[in-house]
């Protein structure tokens, strides 16, 4: 796949499947401008945009011709899906991604401000990997809800970290 043909690219995924990773490795490969959702949402304090801040930002950052976005957000998620080429659905098994949740609290993100530490409360902490625990059942499906309102939009499922790698690999 030619990545170089798809100039405005979402990526998708449950929280630690690697969406910010796989973003910067294609920004890399490509030259697109690369925006972290969390980056832009997530302020000092973990506190986040208003959402209807973050909802014009991203209607604005779509009019670009070229760039990646990354990041679930599923009240705007339509927004990215209606102007890409391409969206890539990280769609790994929900033990590893919590796994990688898991290994990267305490640690610095590049996909989020220097500034910005990931919630550390036992409740924020809770409510957060319950988010991720029923992803699958409760925004796995709004993806394919897009992916079928938007079929001229091209879209690659990754399942496993082998089709990660591999996809990477033909980059």
């Amino acid at each position: 796949m030619n990545l170089h043909d798809y100039p405005r690219i979402a990526v998708v995924g449950c929280p630690g499947a690697g969406k910010s990773t796989l973003a910067r490795n294609i920004a890399a490969r490509t030259g697109h401008p690369l925006i972290h959702l969390d980056y832009e949402n997530w302020q000092p304090g973990w506190v986040p945009l208003p959402k209807e801040e973050l909802i014009a930002k991203q209607r604005q950052w779509v009019r670009g011709e070229r760039w990646i976005i990354d990041g679930n957000y599923k009240g705007s998620m339509e927004i990215r899906f209606a102007a890409a080429d391409l969206v890539l659905f990280l769609d790994l098994p929900r033990l590893l991604c919590f796994w990688r949740v898991i290994r990267r609290r305490g640690r610095a993100r590049p996909d989020l401000r220097p500034d910005v530490v990931e919630k550390s409360s036992l409740k924020g902490r809770l409510d957060f990997y319950r988010f991720l625990l029923f992803y699958s059942k409760n925004n796995r499906p709004r993806v394919y809800e897009l992916h079928e309102k938007y079929p001229g939009v091209e879209f690659v499922r990754l399942r496993t970290r082998k089709a990660v790698r591999s996809f990477v690999e033909t980059l």
